[in-house]
């Protein structure tokens, strides 16, 4: 674990969708894409390489159940995995869902429209989401 490492930290700002041993999958903050989560090692490694066999086979459980439950949830049209770990140097898959149309939730629209073309993220103040969408997008997870 390194001390200055936010996604070593115990605690997270939303909340946590599901644990595994080697993984925790996390709602992200930023929902510029609706249901857009991400599946962090627990343990600290800066590099994909790094990974252990058993790390890269529960990583793929964890990329089917949190995929499967996003599509029940929202039916995005497409998906974007992604290890960035640019600003978080911790080994993290985002998971964004891609959307052809417009979705509704928690009284917030969301659109994506970039889609079909690549990817951009937003970190604007727009994508933050508000603490009743964070909660939403958890329920229809299948959280608390």
């Amino acid at each position: 674990m390194s001390e200055d490492c936010f996604l070593c930290r115990a605690r997270f700002e939303t909340p946590v969708l599901r644990e595994s041993r080697l993984w925790v999958t996390v709602i992200n903050w930023n929902q510029d894409r609706l249901g857009k989560t991400f599946i962090a090692l627990r343990r600290h490694e800066e590099n994909v390489i790094g990974l252990t066999p058993e790390e890269w086979t529960e990583l793929w459980g964890e990329v089917i159940w949190v995929t499967e439950r996003a599509q029940q949830a929202f039916a995005p049209d497409h998906f974007n995995y992604s290890f960035l770990m640019n600003q978080d140097r911790h080994v993290h898959l985002h998971v964004i869902p891609r959307y052809a149309g417009t979705r509704e939730l928690a009284g917030a629209e969301f659109t994506d429209p970039d889609y079909p073309d690549a990817y951009r993220a937003s970190l604007s103040p727009a994508g933050i989401a508000s603490p009743e969408v964070i909660t939403a997008v958890g329920a229809a997870f299948g959280g608390s």
